[in-house]
């Protein structure tokens, strides 16, 4: 009896095992079939895929309030502009470079407004001509100051031992031991004293003849470098000096440095450099196209990183005879002064050349707009209506720009908003492009 339930309870497992498998094999095949075959359902699924890609890739946004946006057409709450549509990545990369051109763009008052647009008669304006240019601050090579030795000798003592240091005039410099100083000051003592006793001589030419020696040797000492104050100290204690000091001709900065103290040195050796920094060079680069505009007398206002608030005037003293074969350009020499010191040799600034005063047909620079390399202005043809023309632009000051070609005297261009009338343009190029080229081929 046991044995019998036992195989009846193995049957019935085997059944249910069967039962289970077949199971998951209809349902497999009903959802293969249902995806497969079903066209139905495929539609339905692509249907609703499409629904939510078009609602995430189409969005309104308002032109002069990129924070606005919507997902339906409407407008703008702020300045009441018509919203836009704005693209996806996705349908931007799919654009075709043949994109609609827009030839005007209307703006109602109340855009107007908010755009703050406003027009200017393009018209004869004065202005002075400015040509910018990038330049190196150096030193003045006509106020340079070598100080070499006169005589040969031993430097005994340095009182300026580095460069950089500044100096002023008579600031001493070195002492100096030379036989031919020493001999110097005592034939000049030599001759006080013949002169003396020439006082008393009978012969009248006895006493012009020593004056003439002590006046020679008085000369002498004086090319070897030594100052009246010195030989004046030199009559007063009647006695020659060993060493020397030698003083600095002018006030400046020590550029070089030559010597140390104990060396020996001959007649005509450097030993300092001093340059005054009262007054500088500035070597400005310009092209050849701008070299019509910077000659010899042109006035230049310099500024630097620096000193961002202080402008530095000058004028063009020397305009070099060669182009850089390399760069294509040739320098430019503006000599300023430079009384506190501020300009330092090797200093970057930047170099605004000045003409005189010249009359042409000129717009403000804020109505023009550069688009890769070609330069328009918004043109008002009727009231609130736009349109784009490209210019040709010449020279540029006080804030005006010379128009060599593309418009004339009486237009009204935007002077102010144009950036925004161009944005606005670009928005409508960008949406009527894809649209224009199909009723075209229509």
């Amino acid at each position: 009896m046991n044995e019998f339930i036992r195989n009846k309870a193995k049957d019935y497992r085997t059944i249910a095992i069967a039962t289970a498998v077949l199971t998951l094999g209809l349902l497999a095949v009903f959802v293969s079939l249902s995806s497969v075959q079903n066209p139905f359902l495929r539609v339905v699924e692509h249907m609703r895929g499409a629904e939510v890609s078009a609602a995430t890739a189409s969005k309104y946004v308002c032109p002069m309030h990129p924070n606005v946006v919507s997902d339906r057409p409407g407008r703008c709450p702020i300045c009441g502009m018509d919203l836009v549509l704005q693209k996806s990545k996705v349908a931007e990369e799919t654009l075709s470079s043949d994109q609609g051109v827009i030839k005007e763009v209307s703006l109602s008052p109340a855009q107007r407004v908010m755009a703050n647009v406003a027009t200017t008669k393009v018209d004869i304006h004065e202005f002075s001509a400015e040509t910018p240019a990038a330049g190196q601050v150096s030193w003045d090579e006509t106020r340079v100051f070598r100080v070499s030795s006169r005589v040969a000798g031993r430097v005994e003592r340095l009182y300026v031992e580095y460069t950089g240091a500044q100096v002023k005039t008579g600031q001493p410099l070195f002492d100096v031991y030379s036989p031919d100083l020493v001999a110097a000051q005592k034939e000049y003592l030599l001759t006080i004293g013949a002169g003396e006793k020439a006082k008393d001589s009978p012969l009248s030419d006895s006493k012009f003849m020593m004056d003439g020696l002590r006046d020679a040797a008085r000369t002498r000492l004086r090319l070897l470098g030594i100052t009246d104050a010195q030989i004046a100290q030199l009559v007063r204690t009647g006695h020659s000096q060993t060493s020397v000091t030698i003083y600095s001709p002018a006030s400046g900065v020590v550029s070089e440095k030559y010597v140390t103290a104990g060396q020996y040195v001959s007649e005509g050796t450097p030993l300092y450099t001093v340059v005054p920094l009262s007054s500088v060079w500035v070597e400005a680069e310009l092209y050849e196209s701008e070299l019509a505009h910077a000659p010899v007398g042109t006035s230049a206002l310099v500024t630097t990183e620096a000193y961002p608030s202080k402008v530095f005037p000058g004028r063009v003293t020397f305009v070099d005879t060669t182009v850089s074969p390399e760069a294509r350009t040739v320098k430019v020499r503006v000599e300023l002064s430079n009384a506190q010191g501020l300009l330092k040799p090797g200093m970057f600034v930047k170099v605004v050349l000045r003409e005189n005063a010249v009359r042409a047909l000129a717009v403000p620079d804020s109505a023009t707009i550069i688009r890769g390399s070609q330069t328009f202005a918004w043109i008002e043809v009727s009231s609130g209506t736009f349109e784009p023309r490209i210019v040709v632009i010449g020279r540029k000051g006080n804030g005006f720009s010379e128009v060599l070609s593309g418009l004339a005297k009486g237009e009204k261009v935007a002077s102010s908003g144009g950036f925004l009338i161009d944005s606005e343009g670009q928005l409508q190029a960008t949406n009527a492009g894809p649209s224009s080229q199909h009723s075209g081929k229509n």
